[in-house]
């Protein structure tokens, strides 16, 4: 099934790259961190809320693609779209790090993630705050569409402050 998920095409004779029909670029690591260090210098702490902001944009259109990738393979009622979500989130790699779903929160409404190897932090340990700023909106909106319902989280845990995983809660909004 994830044949069916994982949609990434490289057109050499154009120079293009797409996801989901997409044109994307593929940009080093580091370029994340080179644009966070100008927009703190700039912005200052509203830099993380920008961030924030821009993840959440990117993770409602990735996850409106993957809604509608669902949907095209008949997988439309609540009973097979957990499987689907969890398929896809963990197994749709684009390069944020090894994304895995550790609860889905179908009886709570609250969903649990871990990302080892995260994109967002270069020296693991190097901080006393959470760092994945983009990371945590990108998951908002992915979950908010694919769940179809509007949800909130946050970061419980970093490898930015030595922690092996980064770690995600989000609630659904009531």
């Amino acid at each position: 099934m994830i044949s069916a998920v994982n949609s990434i095409r490289f057109r050499d004779e154009l120079g293009e790259v797409e996801y989901f029909g997409q044109k994307v670029v593929l940009l080093r690591r580091d370029v994340f961190e080179l644009i966070r260090k100008e927009l703190s210098r700039l912005s200052g702490q509203a830099a993380n809320v920008i961030l924030e902001i821009a993840g959440r944009r990117v993770g409602t259109e990735e996850g409106r693609a993957l809604k509608a990738k669902a949907e095209s393979l008949g997988i439309k009622g609540p009973d097979s779209l957990p499987d689907f979500v969890r398929t896809a989130v963990e197994e749709t790699n684009i390069g944020i790090g090894k994304v895995r779903v550790v609860d889905l929160g179908e009886l709570d409404g609250t969903v649990n993630i871990s990302i080892q190897n995260g994109f967002e932090v270069e020296r693991p340990g190097g901080s006393l705050k959470a760092a994945c700023f983009f990371t945590l909106g990108y998951l908002e909106g992915v979950f908010s569409q694919l769940l179809g319902k509007e949800v909130q989280g946050k970061e419980t845990g970093c490898r930015a402050r030595g922690e092996d995983f980064c770690r995600f809660t989000l609630n659904v909004r009531s």
